[in-house]
């Protein structure tokens, strides 16, 4: 029997970048999904989901099978096509369970962290002994063809490649990485608003071909030196983005602002600066309001209650429309941050609000068996 854990992750900052081809800077958290699987003699795969009360069966050695119901078999098959393309042959089958801990809905990635555990047991389990990136690379694959959504790398990056009490600084382009120490007496806390991520793939899909509108617009006045919204600086933004049309521009003017804001972010954390914090934080959430028009009210109203109740900063968090916002808080101060932010979430939203107060995890990883 073998056990493996993958963590979900929370952006700190650098929302709707990674395909754009910027910067991100996620966190893995403590909050994981773990995979029990016994290995088979043959090719088929029992997988069962002790979350959600679902069993499936895959055949390994019919990939892609013609049909596949919706659902988290979609990310397992996915990953299992990619790793067999990879590595030329059939992996080995499996009697899996499915233990997650990560709140569904809530923006944490668990879709990456199941891809994620999948990656490492199969790799280990058949002996691929392929990298970290590599991995996460197959994974952002295995999504795109098997579960339709156009993600970047960032989730998967932060699930495989995170190191504990470090963020990840991660140029989506160039895959270069930073780890970057977060300062030991500040808390991530996931404030779950309770109301479940509702950002369609459609929706999703939507924002990404915006920015590429963006993309062929702003080639027309800067050539083809512009391949992504990555290439544009916020001073040839304020330029040449009003020649582009709405809503294109605001999608764009996100997005070349936050690649900003991530890179202010990385040095306002390296000084423990709780001001610039602060500051980056709250304008990446306006933005994601205003320009990307992916907030809520609840999600608005999240923000609104953990700063009135002492967070050093606090923005929404993952593709929005629901879901989870992170706030940084001081650990001396997380127990009465606690009880006043619900307090006051509680005032202004009819849902039920889920706060966890996480740490910097690492990555995914084979576990020992619990006795």
């Amino acid at each position: 029997m073998l056990c493996v854990r993958a963590p979900g992750r929370v952006n700190l900052i650098g929302e709707h970048t990674d395909y754009n081809d910027g910067y991100v800077l996620p966190v893995a958290i403590s909050l994981e999904t773990r995979v029990y699987a016994q290995p088979r003699t043959d090719a088929l795969c029992h997988i069962y989901s002790e979350t959600l009360d679902e069993q499936h069966v895959l055949n390994l050695a019919d990939l892609p099978p013609e049909q596949l119901p919706d659902g988290f078999i979609r990310y397992v098959a996915g990953v299992a096509a990619m790793l067999q393309q990879h590595a030329g042959r059939t992996l080995t089958g499996v009697d899996a369970t499915i233990c997650s801990g990560l709140p569904l809905g809530a923006g944490l990635s668990s879709s990456a962290a199941l891809e994620a555990a999948f990656a490492v047991l199969w790799d280990a389990l058949d002996d691929l002994r392929l990298e970290r990136l590599t991995l996460a690379q197959l994974c952002q694959q295995a999504e795109h063809r098997y579960a339709g959504v156009h993600c970047g790398l960032m989730d998967q990056a932060a699930s495989l490649l995170g190191q504990a009490g470090r963020a990840l600084f991660l140029d989506t382009r160039t895959h270069a990485m930073q780890h970057v120490p977060l300062p030991p007496d500040w808390a991530i806390v996931v404030a779950d608003t309770g109301k479940p991520r509702a950002l369609a793939e459609s929706d999703y899909n939507l924002r990404r071909a915006q920015c590429e509108q963006a993309v062929v617009a702003l080639q027309g006045v800067l050539g083809e030196s512009v391949v992504a919204l990555r290439d544009v600086s916020p001073e040839q933004g304020a330029l040449y983005l009003p020649l582009v049309e709405e809503p294109a521009r605001r999608r764009a003017r996100h997005v070349v602002g936050e690649n900003a804001r991530v890179l202010a972010f990385l040095t306002a954390l390296r000084h423990a600066d709780t001001a610039q914090v602060r500051a980056l934080m709250l304008a990446s959430h306006a933005s994601l309001r205003d320009d990307y028009e992916v907030s809520c009210a609840e999600l608005d109203a999240m923000v609104e209650a953990c700063l009135q109740a002492g967070a050093i900063g606090a923005r929404m968090t993952g593709a929005g429309f629901g879901g989870a916002c992170v706030a940084l808080v001081e650990r001396a101060h997380l127990e009465r941050f606690l009880t006043d932010a619900e307090r006051r979430y509680r005032a202004r939203a009819a849902y039920e609000p889920r706060f966890y107060a996480c740490d910097a995890a690492a990555g995914a990883s084979l576990c020992p068996m619990e006795t």
